[in-house]
């Protein structure tokens, strides 16, 4: 009697039970079933013999009749697409152009009517739970990913398969390959149980596939390239432009000439910053022309803008490369004094060993200092030499100290001459006090490195800051050389030039004070 019961129970609980939920709704069913439909009526127009009805085909589309008649470009297209062989298959031998579009379609109409097993039987369907068509799935999505790589690779010398359908391959092309995405998501909702996004995924392919039948009812789209100026337009439009800049420059002279005293008073100011920045260059023993200095940057930063064939570019380029240009010498004769410091600090430490050998040897320091400048090498032995030359023509030795301490940035080295002043004042054991700064020398370089090392990173980092802006702007000028000198010769491209070029330079400030040490 118990278990007539339970069973009696069961039995009841199975008739109690809802009947399993459908896949689809009605207007997902009628959404693929419909896609099916016109993915049939596509292969048929790319096929070499249709039916009359083809041509003028009447469905049930979502409960409505619609009437399709076949565009008239296939009917001169498509005898083309069948003669030309792009591809070659080992078993298949040569594929026409319409064939290789074939293969895809017919495949998409084999996935909707794979999916049409799953409707319910008053759909037509076999009411088949999707996880028993797993391998089905599989296969059809596998062998549509190998029918669109034929698509992506088939070409010929002159037509690629974008180009296909008077132009409207491209489009149907990317719609195929969103199809292919989600044919992928089908496996994985189907792995999670997810009747749900099943059911989504197929209906965004059905949706996709009516798009693409679409696209064969619409006129392609071309982009025309703009119409090329003629070789006489541009031969006057450069001869112009640079008769503009021709004229730029008389105007710049007459300007000139028509305020001859404040010019001769800026060209005078010009000569003597030109002399200071001379001597301060003979100063470090280098002999170099300041003018090349100043008119160099000058003269590359307007080539520059000559080159881009446009006057606002030209005379930007050119007040930009003047300014440059005065800048330079201060430039360069602070990073040749920073480096001949350096080179100095480096020698110092042999030098003083030097020096309180011979003050141990009896000799005094100006002996010590002649030693030195015969035996080291340049620049260290440079400096004292000129220290001694000084000395032997009537300057007072702490005077010559002075001297090189004002020409030579290095810290160390005013302190060894700070120490020879107040020993030569006060007296005092100058060994001890060089061998003193001999060590701190050793602790600095020491410390120095460490920091090097720790502020390495901001130092790159500032750089690149700095340099990827203007790289990457030079790569957009070689591949869109007309876009961005149009752009940069109108005033908005002016201001943005302007503002980079200050937002950048106030990055780079910022990025390498980050690794700045203040003790």
């Amino acid at each position: 009697m118990k278990k007539l019961l339970a069973i009696s129970l069961i039995l009841l609980g199975f008739a109690a039970a809802p009947a399993r939920a459908a896949v689809f709704t009605q207007e997902e069913m009628d959404e693929i079933s419909c896609a099916a439909l016109k993915m049939q009526l596509f292969y048929y127009y790319l096929a070499p013999e249709r039916d009359e009805k083809v041509a003028n085909y009447t469905m049930t589309c979502k409960g409505a009749k619609a009437t399709f008649v076949m565009p008239k470009w296939l009917e001169t297209v498509v005898p083309e697409m069948l003669g030309r062989k792009v591809w070659r298959d080992p078993e298949e031998g040569e594929i026409s152009e319409a064939q290789l579009w074939q293969t895809p379609v017919s495949i998409i109409y084999e996935y909707l009517e794979l999916t049409r097993k799953t409707f319910p039987p008053e759909a037509g369907g076999a009411n088949i739970q999707p996880g028993l068509l797993v391998k089905e799935y599989a296969d059809i999505r596998i062998r549509f990913q190998m029918a669109m790589d034929r698509l992506y690779r088939a070409r010929t010398r002159d037509v690629n398969m974008g180009d296909s359908m008077d132009g409207r391959g491209r489009t149907i092309m990317a719609q195929f390959a969103i199809i292919l995405k989600e044919m992928e998501s089908i496996s994985d909702a189907i792995s999670s149980t997810n009747q749900r996004r099943y059911a989504e995924a197929v209906t965004a392919s059905a949706v996709l596939c009516q798009d693409s039948f679409r696209v064969i009812f619409r006129s392609p789209r071309k982009y025309a390239a703009p119409p090329k100026e003629a070789g006489s337009v541009k031969v006057v439009n450069m001869a112009l432009t640079i008769l503009g800049i021709f004229l730029v420059f008389l105007a710049v002279q007459a300007f000139f000439a028509m305020n001859d005293s404040k010019t001769n008073a800026l060209m005078g100011d010009y000569q003597r910053k030109v002399d200071v920045f001379t001597e301060a260059f003979s100063r470090q023993f280098i002999n170099i022309n300041v003018k090349y200095l100043v008119l160099g940057p000058a003269a590359a930063f307007a080539f520059v803008g000559l080159l881009t064939m446009s006057v606002p570019v030209f005379l930007l380029m050119g007040a930009v490369g003047l300014a440059v240009g005065m800048r330079t010498p201060a430039f360069v004769l602070n990073t040749m004094k920073a480096s001949r410091g350096r080179k100095i600090d480096a020698q110092l430490m042999d030098a003083l060993i030097l020096l309180s050998n011979c003050l141990r040897s009896g000799l005094d320091v100006v002996q010590g200092f002649e030693m030195v400048s015969k035996d080291l090498l340049p620049p260290i032995s440079d400096e004292f030499a000129l220290v001694i030359k000084n000395y032997q023509l009537g300057m007072s030795f702490e005077k010559a100290l002075g001297v090189m301490e004002e020409r030579v940035e290095s810290k160390m080295l005013s302190y060894m001459i700070r120490a020879i002043v107040l020993q030569r004042q006060m007296g005092g054991n100058l060994t001890k006090v060089f061998e003193r700064i001999v060590v701190d020398i050793r602790e600095e370089s020491k410390l120095e490195e460490k920091t090097q090392a720790m502020t390495a990173q901001q130092k790159i980092q500032s750089i690149v800051v700095g340099i990827m802006p203007w790289i990457m702007v030079g790569v957009m000028f070689l591949f869109q050389p007309d876009v961005m000198i149009k752009f940069y010769g109108s005033p908005l491209g002016m201001g943005v030039f302007m503002f980079c070029a200050i937002w950048i330079g106030i990055g780079m400030k910022v990025v390498s004070s980050l690794g700045k040490i203040r003790v």
